[in-house]
């Protein structure tokens, strides 16, 4: 493992990145609407679905400010990336018991700086992230990460703003890029990058302006579903036979007015086929039954209270998730953990 300490000048680099990120995403930040309660769980929940929200290891943010990818591996360590915007970007390293044992650092590429966004790891192959660096066309990138070493290597360049990635059954990967609204396609194997799937639907003039962000497989392989979070949306786009991508679809949809999807980020499923979303804006985890039904709302409460939850990600039936804090100043750069009802869905190899 890589660690590393933090130069005083880059602590001040930081604090003042705060007032630049919250510029970039124009937050209305307020409270979930009338009929968005926290914590409260629809009638037609069976049982509780998770729960309670709870800090899992220590304040981020000295060492990784405005965590928002995260990943865990099979001996359960949790990974957290910081989207910093900074010469060298950070991936914390939790141990399954929260302890913080290291950091690996990024160093940025063409853009002066870099900024992690979503991240995959694949045990045989390593921990994929997505650089947003400065949000320009062309300086976004896809990365692969050696955990042992902290050695990056460059898979794919030529992003605006890379933000999550999944896999497939074939082992090749899909990006969303926020700005541009669209999700690539890339085949390692054949040194491949295309655009698989682009519609208005993936695209945003809502705010934060980002589109096309979380994405997730359902367990068939037939979908690949899409957060929408300027638009407070989940898509789903059907995977054909030849492997295009077929028409996006609305799965669900939601507003600042109720609270529901109200900038819907990282997804991921459990072993259901429920859907648990990051509402970013509404600092809940919700999640959605097969179907787009609302099941529950988890925020936690007091100093545990979710703040900008952006990713998350399962590790048997507990849920991680990264908090973003970016309304708040980075204040509560941390990783939140609860219990859930149902395993996760196991993530494609």
């Amino acid at each position: 493992m890589v660690w590393l300490r933090v130069p005083e000048e880059d602590l001040m680099r930081r604090t003042a990145t705060a007032s630049l990120l919250a510029a970039l995403w124009l937050l209305p930040l307020a409270g979930a609407g009338a009929d968005g309660a926290p914590g409260r769980a629809s009638a037609a929940a069976p049982r509780p679905i998770g729960g309670p929200v709870e800090d899992f290891g220590p304040n981020l943010r000295n060492d990784c400010p405005f965590p928002e990818g995260v990943a865990v591996d099979p001996r359960g360590n949790v990974y957290a990336s910081s989207f910093a915007f900074a010469p060298t970007a950070w991936i914390c390293v939790l141990d399954r018991f929260g302890g913080l044992t290291g950091r690996l650092g990024v160093a940025a590429g063409p853009a002066g700086v870099a900024s992690l966004l979503g991240m995959l790891l694949v045990p045989s192959e390593g921990l994929y992230l997505a650089d947003f660096a400065d949000g320009q066309p062309g300086h976004g990138r896809l990365l692969l990460v050696d955990v042992s070493t902290g050695a990056a290597e460059v898979v794919a360049t030529g992003f605006t703003a890379p933000n999550a990635i999944a896999r497939d059954a074939h082992g090749r990967l899909y990006v969303s890029d926020s700005f541009e609204g669209r999700v690539y396609r890339v085949d390692r194997r054949r040194g491949e990058t295309v655009a698989w799937a682009e519609s208005p639907l993936l695209r945003t003039t809502g705010q934060p302006p980002f589109g096309a962000n979380g994405l997730a497989f359902d367990r068939t392989g037939r979908f690949l579903y899409v957060a929408n979070t300027g638009d407070s949306a989940v898509l789903r786009v059907p995977v054909l036979r030849s492997g295009a991508a077929g028409p996006v679809e609305t799965f669900a949809r939601g507003g600042q007015a109720t609270g529901f999807l109200w900038g819907a980020d990282g997804i991921q499923f459990d072993v259901q086929g429920n859907l648990w979303v990051c509402a970013n804006q509404a600092n809940e985890v919700q999640v959605l039954s097969p179907s787009g039904a609302l099941l529950a709302r988890l925020s936690g409460a007091g100093a545990a209270a979710l703040d900008f939850p952006a990713s998350l990600v399962f590790r048997g039936r507990t849920l991680f998730v990264t908090n973003l804090s970016l309304g708040t100043g980075g204040v509560n750069s941390k990783v939140s953990e609860l219990d859930a009802a149902w395993p996760g869905a196991p993530l494609r190899p």
